[in-house]
């Protein structure tokens, strides 16, 4: 994993929103400032964001995102032909994933305040593509909320649900030279438990879960949850 100047920020979690940043993610990814916060004492599912910035707030804030990001996505890092994706975005800033030139996946944060991080697997085709469908979680971290990116192959998502309620679903792009769709759900805060994911596989329907996050206790009451508990 490669490192980025930075101080206090732990696997991955940079925080973007008031919140709290929790638990352990295999791309581990520094910052430049302190992401301390708060976690959520929630305990029914938010699969929504409680407020609504305008569309020009927020496109002017990941503009300046993006500017941060490129320059410090640098080096072996930098993203390749497809650019930066964004997976996530709001008045304070952006979280962007991305394929370097020689094809490992990253992801970043920049805020604001001018705070960054770049995370990125060391080998490149990490994390590979199955031969089978299925979903690859890629990214879970508080930055502009709490958010969830995840991998599609071999079938299409249609719709996500927490507990039985929509949650909005971002198309985020395609990696791996097209074999992998790119998708992300965010909540306002630290949310545990297991999404359901319905996907289409030719002419099949067929629903799958996606664990939100791996590191909480079972059953913990301070934080929201959806579906059933991940450990």
């Amino acid at each position: 994993m490669t490192r980025r100047t930075a101080v206090a920020a732990v696997m991955g979690c940079v925080v973007l929103a008031a919140a709290s940043c929790a638990g352990p993610e295999r791309p581990t990814a520094t910052a430049t400032a302190d992401g301390k916060g708060a976690a959520s004492t929630s305990a029914s599912p938010a699969p929504s964001a409680t407020a609504t910035p305008t569309v020009d707030a927020v496109a002017v804030a990941v503009a300046a995102a993006r500017e941060r990001m490129t320059a410090a996505a640098t080096g072996r890092d930098a993203p390749g032909p497809e650019g930066l994706l964004v997976a996530a975005e709001s008045t304070g800033g952006a979280l962007f994933v991305w394929e370097s030139s020689d094809g490992r996946f990253c992801h970043g944060t920049a805020t604001g305040i001018g705070v960054t991080s770049v995370a990125c697997f060391t080998r490149p085709h990490t994390p590979p593509v199955g031969k089978e469908p299925r979903l690859v979680p890629l990214v879970r971290m508080m930055a502009t909320g709490w958010n969830v990116v995840f991998g599609a192959e071999h079938e299409t998502v249609e719709s996500v649900t927490c507990g039985g309620v929509p949650v909005r679903v971002k198309d985020v792009g395609v990696m791996a030279d097209g074999r992998r769709s790119v998708h992300a759900v965010e909540f306002p805060d630290l949310t545990l438990g297991t999404v359901s994911v319905r996907v289409r596989r030719g002419s099949r329907v067929v629903t799958e879960t996606l664990a939100l996050e791996t590191f909480a206790k079972k059953d913990d009451a301070r934080f929201a949850s959806c579906g059933e508990p991940t450990s």
